[in-house]
């Protein structure tokens, strides 16, 4: 199983973020593997944990929340093929792809949009421009629930 997080508000909106079996941390924090760049998004916020079998996203007492469709997460939760998430400005889509993989992927192979904005293999988002994450894959309809 593979776990992407298409992005529904924010940049670049319509691409998909790609999360292969692993635990990635959200946050502005330089250890964080996903790093949105925002005051309202804490430095540790949340852990995505992805498994074989599914995926569960965790607040890491974070100062604005996360909020899992439109609900504050109190506790860690199983994610569903069409949750959304949001860290401050960002909205993200939830889609769980059974069987499907896109190659070997780490976040070593980092894939940036915008290289301006960040230094290679940082993965960052910055403000609510995409600039670098596991990987980037562009979708060409949009997913439905």
């Amino acid at each position: 199983m593979q776990l992407r997080m298409k992005v529904v508000k924010g940049k670049p909106r319509g691409h998909c973020l790609v999360f292969p079996v692993g635990k990635f941390m959200f946050g502005r924090g330089p250890e964080c593997d996903v790093r949105p760049n925002s005051d309202l998004i804490s430095r540790q916020h949340c852990m995505l944990r992805v498994s074989e079998t599914g995926a569960s996203l965790r607040d890491l007492g974070s100062r604005n929340g996360t909020l899992v469709n439109g609900q504050l997460l109190t506790d860690e939760r199983v994610l569903c093929h069409g949750d959304t998430i949001q860290l401050g400005p960002l909205v993200l889509e939830v889609v769980i792809d059974v069987g499907t993989t896109y190659g070997n992927t780490t976040l070593s192979d980092t894939a940036l949009v915008n290289q301006d904005d960040t230094a290679l293999n940082q993965p960052a988002l910055t403000g609510e421009t995409l600039t670098g994450v596991p990987q980037v894959v562009p979708t060409e309809s949009p997913v439905e629930r």
